[in-house]
Protein backbone atom coordinates (compact mmCIF):
# COMPACT_ATOMS: atom_id res chain seq x y z
CA UNK A 1 0.00 0.00 0.00
CA UNK A 2 1.44 3.36 -1.00
CA UNK A 3 0.88 5.70 1.94
CA UNK A 4 2.26 9.21 1.59
CA UNK A 5 1.30 10.63 4.99
CA UNK A 6 4.35 10.97 7.30
CA UNK A 7 2.49 9.45 10.26
CA UNK A 8 1.06 6.54 8.25
CA UNK A 9 3.20 3.86 9.92
CA UNK A 10 2.38 5.15 13.42
CA UNK A 11 -1.32 5.30 12.55
CA UNK A 12 -1.25 1.78 11.12
CA UNK A 13 0.41 0.50 14.31
CA UNK A 14 -2.25 2.10 16.52
CA UNK A 15 -5.06 0.82 14.29
CA UNK A 16 -3.65 -2.71 14.43
CA UNK A 17 -3.26 -2.46 18.21
CA UNK A 18 -6.84 -1.22 18.57
CA UNK A 19 -8.07 -4.17 16.53
CA UNK A 20 -6.22 -6.68 18.72
CA UNK A 21 -7.85 -5.13 21.79
CA UNK A 22 -11.29 -5.26 20.18
CA UNK A 23 -11.13 -8.77 18.70
CA UNK A 24 -13.12 -10.23 21.56
CA UNK A 25 -16.30 -9.01 19.87
CA UNK A 26 -15.14 -9.43 16.28
CA UNK A 27 -16.32 -12.20 13.96
CA UNK A 28 -14.65 -13.77 10.96
CA UNK A 29 -16.30 -13.45 7.56
CA UNK A 30 -16.78 -16.77 5.82
CA UNK A 31 -15.87 -16.41 3.07
CA UNK A 32 -13.84 -13.19 3.33
CA UNK A 33 -14.46 -10.32 0.93
CA UNK A 34 -11.61 -10.45 -1.59
CA UNK A 35 -10.64 -8.53 -4.70
CA UNK A 36 -9.20 -5.10 -5.44
CA UNK A 37 -9.71 -1.59 -4.17
CA UNK A 38 -12.35 -0.03 -6.41
CA UNK A 39 -10.85 3.38 -6.28
CA UNK A 40 -8.41 5.64 -4.52
CA UNK A 41 -9.09 5.35 -0.79
CA UNK A 42 -8.11 7.84 1.92
CA UNK A 43 -6.93 6.31 5.20
CA UNK A 44 -7.37 8.75 8.07
CA UNK A 45 -5.11 7.86 11.01
CA UNK A 46 -5.19 4.19 10.04
CA UNK A 47 -8.89 4.00 9.16
CA UNK A 48 -10.48 3.87 5.72
CA UNK A 49 -13.83 5.53 6.40
CA UNK A 50 -17.05 5.89 4.42
CA UNK A 51 -16.92 9.59 5.36
CA UNK A 52 -14.05 9.73 2.82
CA UNK A 53 -12.33 12.96 3.86
CA UNK A 54 -10.21 14.03 0.87
CA UNK A 55 -6.57 14.89 1.49
CA UNK A 56 -3.54 13.17 2.90
CA UNK A 57 -2.48 9.62 2.14
CA UNK A 58 -3.85 7.60 -0.79
CA UNK A 59 -4.37 3.86 -1.11
CA UNK A 60 -4.52 3.54 -4.91
CA UNK A 61 -7.21 1.83 -6.94
CA UNK A 62 -6.36 -1.74 -7.85
CA UNK A 63 -4.60 -2.83 -4.66
CA UNK A 64 -5.30 -6.45 -3.67
CA UNK A 65 -7.69 -6.68 -0.73
CA UNK A 66 -8.85 -9.36 1.72
CA UNK A 67 -11.36 -8.20 4.35
CA UNK A 68 -11.96 -11.06 6.77
CA UNK A 69 -13.15 -9.65 10.11
CA UNK A 70 -16.13 -7.50 11.16
CA UNK A 71 -17.05 -5.95 14.48
CA UNK A 72 -20.46 -4.62 15.46
CA UNK A 73 -22.18 -2.92 12.55
CA UNK A 74 -19.51 -0.43 11.50
CA UNK A 75 -16.01 -1.92 11.60
CA UNK A 76 -14.02 -4.31 9.43
CA UNK A 77 -10.40 -5.41 9.26
CA UNK A 78 -8.13 -7.08 6.77
CA UNK A 79 -5.26 -6.63 4.35
CA UNK A 80 -5.02 -4.14 1.48
CA UNK A 81 -1.93 -4.08 -0.69
CA UNK A 82 -0.08 -6.28 1.80
CA UNK A 83 -0.71 -3.97 4.78
CA UNK A 84 -3.14 -4.37 7.65
CA UNK A 85 -6.06 -1.93 7.40
CA UNK A 86 -9.12 -0.98 9.44
CA UNK A 87 -12.36 0.13 7.80
CA UNK A 88 -15.28 2.04 9.28
CA UNK A 89 -18.71 2.64 7.74
CA UNK A 90 -19.94 5.76 9.52
CA UNK A 91 -23.43 5.50 8.03
CA UNK A 92 -24.09 1.77 8.58
CA UNK A 93 -27.13 0.74 10.63
CA UNK A 94 -26.56 -3.00 10.30
CA UNK A 95 -23.93 -5.58 9.43
CA UNK A 96 -25.60 -5.83 6.01
CA UNK A 97 -25.08 -2.08 5.43
CA UNK A 98 -21.43 -2.47 6.35
CA UNK A 99 -20.90 -5.44 4.05
CA UNK A 100 -22.69 -3.64 1.20
CA UNK A 101 -20.22 -0.73 1.55
CA UNK A 102 -17.25 -3.10 1.74
CA UNK A 103 -18.39 -4.75 -1.51
CA UNK A 104 -18.49 -1.30 -3.10
CA UNK A 105 -14.90 -0.53 -2.21
CA UNK A 106 -13.55 -4.07 -2.74
CA UNK A 107 -14.44 -5.24 -6.24
CA UNK A 108 -13.76 -8.58 -7.98
CA UNK A 109 -12.04 -7.15 -11.09
CA UNK A 110 -8.90 -5.01 -11.05
CA UNK A 111 -10.04 -1.45 -11.94
CA UNK A 112 -6.63 -0.70 -13.45
CA UNK A 113 -7.77 -2.70 -16.48
CA UNK A 114 -10.56 -0.15 -17.05
CA UNK A 115 -8.32 2.77 -16.12
CA UNK A 116 -5.90 1.81 -18.91
CA UNK A 117 -8.68 2.35 -21.51
CA UNK A 118 -9.32 5.97 -20.50
CA UNK A 119 -7.73 9.06 -22.02
CA UNK A 120 -4.26 10.11 -20.81
CA UNK A 121 -5.69 13.21 -19.06
CA UNK A 122 -8.25 11.13 -17.17
CA UNK A 123 -5.60 8.58 -16.22
CA UNK A 124 -3.33 11.33 -14.87
CA UNK A 125 -6.23 12.78 -12.88
CA UNK A 126 -7.12 9.39 -11.37
CA UNK A 127 -3.48 8.65 -10.47
CA UNK A 128 -3.44 12.05 -8.72
CA UNK A 129 -6.81 11.42 -7.00
CA UNK A 130 -8.21 14.51 -8.70
CA UNK A 131 -11.05 15.35 -11.09
CA UNK A 132 -10.91 16.96 -14.52
CA UNK A 133 -13.83 18.50 -16.42
CA UNK A 134 -15.52 15.96 -18.67
CA UNK A 135 -14.98 12.95 -16.39
CA UNK A 136 -17.83 10.45 -16.11
CA UNK A 137 -19.33 9.29 -12.81
CA UNK A 138 -17.35 5.99 -12.86
CA UNK A 139 -14.15 7.96 -13.47
CA UNK A 140 -14.88 10.28 -10.53
CA UNK A 141 -15.65 7.25 -8.36
CA UNK A 142 -12.30 5.65 -9.20
CA UNK A 143 -10.47 8.90 -8.52
CA UNK A 144 -12.21 10.10 -5.34
CA UNK A 145 -14.10 6.99 -4.16
CA UNK A 146 -17.71 7.20 -2.99
CA UNK A 147 -19.02 10.39 -1.43
CA UNK A 148 -20.53 9.99 2.03
CA UNK A 149 -24.11 8.70 1.93
CA UNK A 150 -24.97 11.39 4.49
CA UNK A 151 -24.39 14.10 1.88
CA UNK A 152 -24.97 12.33 -1.45
CA UNK A 153 -28.00 10.08 -1.27
CA UNK A 154 -28.30 9.44 -5.01
CA UNK A 155 -25.27 8.71 -7.18
CA UNK A 156 -27.35 9.48 -10.28
CA UNK A 157 -27.87 13.05 -9.02
CA UNK A 158 -26.24 16.12 -10.55
CA UNK A 159 -24.20 16.98 -7.44
CA UNK A 160 -21.83 14.86 -5.37
CA UNK A 161 -20.55 16.38 -2.14
CA UNK A 162 -17.13 15.58 -0.72
CA UNK A 163 -15.31 17.01 2.30
CA UNK A 164 -11.69 18.05 2.22
CA UNK A 165 -9.03 18.33 4.88
CA UNK A 166 -8.65 21.97 3.77
CA UNK A 167 -10.19 23.39 6.96
CA UNK A 168 -12.90 20.69 6.80
CA UNK A 169 -14.50 22.37 3.77
CA UNK A 170 -17.08 20.83 1.42
CA UNK A 171 -16.65 20.73 -2.34
CA UNK A 172 -19.36 19.75 -4.80
CA UNK A 173 -18.67 17.93 -8.06
CA UNK A 174 -21.27 19.10 -10.59
CA UNK A 175 -22.48 16.88 -13.43
CA UNK A 176 -24.06 18.21 -16.61
CA UNK A 177 -26.97 16.79 -18.60
CA UNK A 178 -24.55 14.49 -20.46
CA UNK A 179 -23.46 12.88 -17.17
CA UNK A 180 -19.94 14.31 -17.18
CA UNK A 181 -18.29 16.74 -14.77
CA UNK A 182 -19.27 20.30 -15.71
CA UNK A 183 -17.75 22.17 -12.77
CA UNK A 184 -17.04 22.48 -9.07
CA UNK A 185 -18.59 24.43 -6.23
CA UNK A 186 -16.91 25.38 -2.97
CA UNK A 187 -14.26 27.62 -1.49
CA UNK A 188 -11.20 28.00 -3.75
CA UNK A 189 -9.02 25.98 -1.35
CA UNK A 190 -11.51 23.08 -1.38
CA UNK A 191 -11.84 23.16 -5.18
CA UNK A 192 -8.05 23.13 -5.52
CA UNK A 193 -7.98 19.96 -3.41
CA UNK A 194 -9.97 18.04 -6.05
CA UNK A 195 -9.52 19.80 -9.41
CA UNK A 196 -6.83 18.35 -11.67
CA UNK A 197 -4.68 21.02 -13.30
CA UNK A 198 -3.04 20.01 -16.55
Amino acid sequence: MKLSHPLAHVATFFAATACVILTGCATKLAPPITGYTCCNLRPDYGWVSSANMLGGAIVPAGESAVIDTVKRDKYAYGMIGGDYVSLRDDTAHSKEDMQRWMRQIVVPTDPKLTLATWSPDVQKAVYSAKVVLGMTRPQVLMSLSYPSRNDTKDLSGNTWRYWTTQEDEPVDILFGADGTVSGFSGKPSAVRAVEFRR
